[in-house]
């Protein structure tokens, strides 16, 4: 790839996947300049403030930091920064940009939609996708419309919710123990609560409430496996499975949320190879229509699970995964035979050519 060739890669956001979205661009930088990209960096705190980042090694030293994040703070510890409350203009001249941003107010259609209107080549799903898979009350809909398994739930919208609490808990409460209620466009198992009997109904919606107005209330299904299969499209558009990757947790009976997805002693990954070939050609076909259904495009993560009673179910969909090179996505490629470089490479070569602008 030609040295030409200028990808600018965002990191941080306004959310709790802020360290995430930093340890993703770390890994992403050094993929790109081994490839040979011209690569610039830019940054939204936690803050909301935009940042240039004019000394890109005094960055990547930053980034190497343990659960460093992106604040109006640390960036003071970075030399060369420029601080702006709008997208920087330099930015928006580069030729793509690979935001590492994680979900709300980065990859929830907010960052897309403001590099679409201002006309700039990204990786990953536009505005409409962005904002489909983000939003769980409208993903499971879409997936429920074309026959793809997902939990059985209730949406609780703001306004519902604020007229009249109790008709809402009723509506949960039809769904039968045991719930898990979570924020509709919540990310990384953030303000996810199990609901084990009917007194924790209120309990539970308003913590989830703590992140999102809008809230999805789900039946709960003990996994005996949890896996994805991952998603990638070729320069024509073509999407390209990966392979099956399972999480090993040590705590099945326990709901995997935030503070269980931060203890990464707790878990790790592998190649899934015990599932029967049947259900393996359920999964593939699960994969790419939910991909098509939700509108995404340049890559996903699709997340499943087969319940204690062999149900196979998608539970979650990412249009923006973590990207670090340590993480189950990468891993689901390199076991495909992609390494992590190239990983990368192809996701820019898609955005390339993808058609730019309503397509």
């Amino acid at each position: 790839m030609s040295s030409k060739t200028s990808v600018a890669v965002i990191l941080g956001g306004r959310n709790s996947e802020n360290y995430r979205s930093c340890q993703s661009a770390r890994d992403v930088i050094s993929a790109l300049e081994e490839k040979g990209y011209l690569v610039s960096a830019y940054g939204m705190t936690m803050e909301a403030n935009w940042i240039s980042f004019g000394d890109l090694n005094s960055l990547k030293t930053a980034l190497k930091k343990d659960a460093f994040e992106l604040t109006d703070e640390s960036v003071k510890d970075i030399a060369g920064t420029t601080e702006s409350l709008l997208p920087p203009t330099s930015l928006l001249e580069t030729t793509v940009v690979f935001s590492t941003l994680m979900g709300a107010w980065g990859s929830d259609g907010t960052m897309q939609g403001m590099l679409e209107t201002e006309i700039v080549r990204f990786v990953g799903s536009d505005t409409l996708g962005g904002a489909i898979s983000s939003d769980k009350s409208t993903a499971k809909l879409l997936m429920e419309a074309v026959e793809i398994p997902t939990p059985r739930h209730v949406i609780i919208p703001d306004k519902s919710w604020r007229r009249d609490p109790l008709s809402n808990v009723a509506r949960a409460a039809a769904l039968k123990t045991p719930l898990i209620s979570k924020p509709a466009r919540g990310s990384n198992g953030v303000g996810i609560t199990y609901i084990r009997v009917p007194r924790d109904f209120k309990k539970g919606i308003e913590i989830a409430r703590n992140f999102d107005g809008r809230v999805v209330v789900e039946k709960y299904h003990q996994p005996a496996q949890l896996f994805e299969c991952n998603v990638i499209e070729d320069e024509k558009g073509k999407p390209i499975l990966s392979e099956i990757i399972q999480t090993n947790w040590k705590e099945k009976d326990k709901v995997f949320n935030f503070i269980s997805r931060t203890d990464t002693s707790s878990y790790s990954f592998s190649k899934l190879t015990s599932l029967d070939p049947e259900v393996v050609k359920l999964v593939h076909d699960y994969a790419k229509r939910t991909f098509e259904v939700l509108k995404l495009s340049g890559f996903a993560q699709i997340e499943f699970m087969v319940d204690k009673e062999g149900e196979l179910l998608v539970v979650e969909v990412n249009c923006q995964p973590y990207f670090g090179k340590d993480g189950s996505f990468a891993l689901s490629w390199k076991e495909a035979g992609i390494s992590y470089p190239d990983l990368i490479d192809r996701i820019v070569k898609e955005a390339l050519d993808r058609p730019v602008g309503l397509v």
